[in-house]
């Protein structure tokens, strides 16, 4: 008698669960459909991607990577068998649950790193009762600003197409990673994409390294991510594995 009431409390509890994800495909329809605002009365979008921001980046690129950034990334290929982040490869994956609204992420990433350049591909997936929400990041270019074994610093520039919605946006993302400790690397990232900001996202990691000293090695993190969705919020506390090939 017990377990079936305790089945019975969790069924309703799922089937009474907002759906989350369905307000946010409601709205990033509305957004592709060229609507001026989403339902929350707080956020105003424009439904057309904004290509101004690519020109002047792709403009500032054309300018300034023959000149400076091209002595730049000679330094960082000079010492790169000291700071080992300068040529490697990153592969993550993470995972986390929000049991308050029932709803729960996963995200793949892989990104390659030569020297000032980096460049990175990830899979992020927001899901509920009601569906889920995928969306493929591609990172064309990261410029890795401070780029030493405990400080990195770097920003970046690319897409992010919606996958149930088919329609892409310009993305920006910055990363900083500071550490004291050998074995412990805390790291904030920020990601926003879309004109007027339809999705942000803000993340407070750290990554446990008790292998560092490896050519190859494998890493766990855990913190907190933050996901912002047409004016829809998402809080997850976050877990996930490493792979650094150096």
């Amino acid at each position: 008698m017990k377990r079936i009431f305790t089945t019975t409390i969790f069924v309703l509890f799922i089937f009474c669960a907002s759906g989350q994800v369905r307000d946010v495909k409601s709205r990033a329809s509305a957004y592709k459909n060229g609507s001026s605002s989403s339902s929350d009365g707080g956020s105003s979008y424009s439904g057309d991607v904004d290509w101004f921001f690519i020109e002047v980046f792709a403009d500032l690129f054309t300018e300034v990577i023959f000149g400076s950034f091209s002595t730049a990334q000679f330094n960082q290929l000079q010492n790169a068998d000291v700071e080992d982040w300068r040529i490697s490869g990153e592969f993550k994956l993470a995972g986390g649950l929000n049991f308050g609204n029932v709803n729960y992420f996963d995200r793949q990433m892989i990104r390659g790193n030569w020297g000032l350049f980096s460049s990175q591909l990830r899979r992020m997936n927001v899901n509920d009762v009601s569906g889920g929400f995928t969306t493929i990041d591609w990172q064309i270019l990261q410029l890795n600003l401070v780029n030493l074994r405990n400080v990195r610093w770097l920003v970046g520039a690319g897409i992010s197409h919606e996958v149930e919605i088919e329609q892409t946006h310009f993305e920006f993302a910055t990363e900083l990673y500071v550490s004291t400790s050998d074995k412990f690397m805390p790291y904030l990232t920020y990601r926003a994409s879309g004109d007027g900001y339809p999705r942000e996202e803000f993340s407070a990691m750290i990554e446990y390294r008790p292998f560092r000293a490896r050519t190859n090695e494998v890493a766990f993190s855990g913190g907190y991510l933050y996901q912002r969705l047409y004016g829809i919020d998402f809080h997850f506390p976050s877990v996930g594995v490493v792979l650094h090939l150096k």
